[in-house]
């Protein structure tokens, strides 16, 4: 089965809210120097998946808690946290909120935008997986940030630019 046939014959239209206790974000940065990559993770706080009757009329909202963000080093997190990058105290989410889903010859984008410290920047997600549960679906994308363009431009100097993001979701109806 093809991810054009998953997203029109298996997902019934309706309404579910994502479950933040069995969905999250991974990303992977590199440093500028070709070191070792990062592996962070972020929790996601709350969302919402409209399913149109056509996949077209499909719409995705959620919330990330920008305070989660975890790697393997306690320090390094905290400094993330910290004012230079997330700034988590005057800004404790990351937003997405879908402006279109299309068909491409490589499957299914979502198109929106992603809220990070107070801006925002344009954001396309790959649908990679949809696969039907017990109570839902578990959706997969993927997609790269541009974090500069994102507003967190801290760190130029030892991290990479674009920050690559898996997203695992479990969705059930609302």
């Amino acid at each position: 089965m093809t991810q054009h046939q998953r997203l029109e014959g298996d997902i019934r239209p309706g309404t579910y809210v994502i479950d933040s206790a069995r969905s999250s974000v991974k990303l992977t940065a590199t440093h500028t120097f070709g070191l070792k990559p990062v592996d962070a993770t972020f929790a996601v706080r709350s969302g919402t998946v409209m399913v149109g009757q056509r996949p077209e009329q499909s719409t995705v909202s959620a919330d990330l808690d920008a305070a989660s963000f975890t790697t393997d080093d306690p320090r390094r997190d905290k400094d993330v946290r910290g004012k230079r990058f997330l700034a988590v105290d005057t800004h404790p989410a990351i937003g997405f909120r879908s402006t279109g889903l299309s068909r491409t010859a490589d499957g299914w984008q979502l198109t929106g935008v992603l809220s990070i410290r107070g801006g925002s920047a344009p954001l396309t997600l790959s649908i990679v997986d949809v696969q039907p549960v017990t109570d839902g679906y578990h959706v997969r994308a993927r997609t790269t940030v541009d974090r500069v363009a994102a507003g967190v431009g801290a760190g130029r100097a030892l991290i990479g630019r674009h920050v690559r993001v898996t997203v695992e979701c479990r969705v059930s109806a609302g």
